[in-house]
């Protein structure tokens, strides 16, 4: 049934692969942080996709909770050129995750995930988009960042979850592609990109149901943090908005209880609340 299995899939990775070769995204951090000059040959490990795909769920579970500092970019249409500011970012699982970006005391823009609905607060527009996660939604050219979109890209180890996967081996790296099953259709979920020589996750690619990219994301600089490996650097960029956010953390501690109204929505006293389909 394997063999079976593989057989079917890899002409329709190789068909996918074509069809999501056309978009364009943007590759700051992938280019410094992906692109390793003077590996080891060595270190580069032989391993199967079991073993792989093991590793990253163990290390998932491993991983609870999240708090740091933050230097953060942005880069949108929306704000017509990058913008800089300092923030706190705080993850825990399943899926919750808050970005708070400040600037000369005043919040900048707040994101906020609870796992099930999502909010994106800009105090100065005075405006708050929220709405249910994982869930289709249509384009709307003034929500350019999607909280949900974020908890998903760190909790990555639940992606195996119900669904099908298999590996393709590279000289420096591992992808897995990672598939959603409808009736006898195979449709694309995401794909991993994991480095041979440290095990680490440097990319992560999240498709919408027509193969075109929701959500890409890039991680490097890893550091270890009791026994656990955790990206100092994060680069999320949506495609479809034109938006890149790129989070350069500090002060990293894990595995720490974290207060639950960390991840509770308080509505603003002056402010409208769009809702997004």
């Amino acid at each position: 049934m394997q063999f079976k299995s593989f057989t079917f899939l890899i002409p329709l990775i190789m068909l996918l692969s074509f069809g999501c070769a056309t978009q364009k995204t943007r590759p700051y951090l992938a280019d410094s942080l992906l692109n390793k000059s003077n590996i080891d040959v060595s270190k580069i490990k032989t391993l199967s996709f079991f073993q792989v795909k093991e590793d990253i769920v163990l290390r998932g579970q491993k991983l609870t909770s999240l708090k740091a500092d933050a230097k953060i970019t942005l880069i949108s249409p929306e704000i017509n050129k990058s913008f800089k500011c300092r923030g706190v970012l705080r993850f825990q699982k399943p899926k919750k995750i808050r970005v708070i970006g400040s600037k000369f005391a005043s919040t900048v823009f707040d994101i906020l995930s609870d796992g099930e609905n999502y909010w994106f607060h800009l105090p100065k527009q005075k405006v708050v988009y929220t709405g249910k996660c994982d869930m289709i939604r249509k384009t709307n050219d003034n929500a350019y960042i999607f909280p949900d979109d974020i908890g998903t890209l760190l909790d990555y180890g639940k992606l195996f979850e119900g669904r099908s996967a298999f590996m393709e081996t590279w000289p420096t790296f591992w992808f897995i592609h990672v598939f959603d099953q409808e009736d006898e259709k195979f449709l694309p979920y995401g794909r991993l990109k994991i480095d041979r020589v440290d095990n680490n996750v440097t990319e992560l690619i999240l498709f919408k149901k027509d193969s075109s990219i929701k959500v890409q994301a890039f991680f490097g600089n890893y550091t270890k943090i009791d026994d656990q490996t955790v990206p100092e650097e994060v680069q999320i960029n949506w495609p479809e908005t034109g938006t890149t956010l790129i989070l350069i953390l500090n002060n990293l501690s894990i595995n720490e209880p974290l207060k639950p109204q960390i991840f509770q929505f308080k509505k603003p006293r002056k402010a409208d609340i769009i809702k997004i389909s």
